[in-house]
């Protein structure tokens, strides 16, 4: 039977798994359980990477450099075989354990990652009692003290795309573009920011998609200086002439996301541009971004990127932003594996993560100004070896409105 590796160029799944493979020894893993049990009510994050099947018993996948298997219940065992992208699918009728213990004694691994982290949700998926399960199940065994968390090795894994991860990618963030425009095509005045979402909401639709996080507030729409900032559903604000408009929107296509910020100025009648207040401050967001792709480079932290950002935008007068520069983006909207964030306690040992080839980035300071509203852009960059390419439009140019 050919190894997963093997297998790698059949399925995208099959290719994560060949990544998870490579990756083991860099992060002193000998081998990488997943444990999952009702995962329809509580999924492991990292488990739709190689399989889109749901498990009601106690299930296990044991990753080694040589050899991937699945432990399952007799009844969950059909689609795992079917899928064809664990090396062995070996099954259970009664209790897993004596199965689990042969399938590691076999083994022989000296250290197990297993999915816990403090700082990352996305590489915490093993739930308490399933952690406790196991210190049972594995009392008085040689492997009972070999479990350690995978969490850089999680992050390093959903962080690192493949190519043809990047790809999906990218498609998603063109359809998002071709939605923005058709959205700002319709802006009136008199429309509320309630209205500008559903418009968002009706072009998802259209295509078949769902968005990228809760639609109750994806997209987000700021309209004007006294509208709500941050995750929060649209207001009914309306469209002024002379109003700024600010939307942030994302999509899931083929399993990937899209994540964007959109600014428009509506011009007054008889003007064909932005006071200078709101064009400084675009120009601000623009040279923030710019500054931070030129730093994206591998082997830099984090928060040394959220830094020059930050930086620039205090420095050109404005109040620090209250969040972090940017975020990976993947099967998740906020894709774990780090951040480009300050050295704040929220944040945890997140900031430090070091930036690799293959990820890719948010990139969205913003600035509030104070009569006008929020500010910000929110574009997407994969880091390569040279630094960062940006795989949307980047609008260096504020887009001004005008309206009837």
């Amino acid at each position: 039977m050919p190894t997963a590796t093997e297998r790698a160029t059949t399925s995208l799944g099959a290719q994560k798994l060949a990544q998870a493979q490579s990756i083991l020894a860099e992060h002193d893993l000998d081998a990488w359980l997943t444990v999952v049990r009702e995962s329809k009510e509580r999924p492991d994050p990292t488990l739709r990477y190689f399989l889109d099947v749901e498990f009601t018993w106690t299930t296990f996948f044991l990753v080694t450099e040589r050899n991937a298997t699945a432990l399952v219940a007799t009844f969950d065992a059909p689609d795992v075989e079917k899928a064809g992208v664990f090396d062995e699918v070996r099954t259970y009728k009664e209790g897993p354990k004596a199965a689990l213990l042969e399938m590691l004694d076999r083994a022989k691994p000296r250290r197990i990652g297993i999915n816990v982290s403090e700082d990352d949700p996305l590489a915490d998926g093993l739930t308490a009692g399933l952690r406790d399960y196991l210190a049972t199940v594995l009392a008085g065994t040689p492997h009972a003290d070999r479990l350690v968390p995978a969490g850089s090795f999680i992050a390093h894994l959903r962080s690192v795309k493949l190519d043809a991860e990047r790809q999906r990618i990218e498609r998603a963030i063109e359809a998002t573009e071709g939605m923005f425009d058709r959205v700002r095509d319709a802006i009136a005045i008199g429309m509320t920011a309630r209205e500008i979402a559903a418009r968002a909401h009706s072009e998802a639709d259209r295509l078949g998609v769902p968005t990228a996080w809760p639609r109750r507030h994806c997209p987000t729409v700021t309209v004007g200086p006294h509208a709500a900032v941050g995750h929060v559903a649209p207001g009914d604000e309306k469209v002024t002439p002379g109003c700024v408009i600010h939307m942030d929107f994302g999509i899931v296509l083929d399993g990937y996301c899209s994540d964007l910020q959109r600014l428009w100025y509506v011009a007054p009648a008889g003007s064909d541009q932005a006071p200078d207040a709101v064009r400084r401050a675009y120009a601000a967001v623009i040279e923030a971004i710019d500054r931070s792709a030129r730093a994206l480079r591998p082997g830099v932290a984090g928060w040394e990127v959220d830094q020059i950002a930050r930086a620039h935008l205090v420095q050109s007068g404005y109040p620090e932003y209250a969040h972090a520069l940017g975020h990976h983006l993947g099967r998740a909207v906020h894709d774990g594996g780090g951040v480009l964030g300050p050295r704040w306690e929220r944040y945890g040992q997140e900031p430090y993560a070091p930036v690799r080839v293959g990820n890719v980035f948010t990139l969205e300071p913003s600035v509030w100004l104070d009569g006008h509203g929020l500010v910000s852009l929110e574009d997407d960059v994969v880091v390569t070896p040279d630094g960062a390419r940006f795989l949307s439009r980047f609008p260096r140019e504020l887009p001004v409105l005008r309206r009837a």
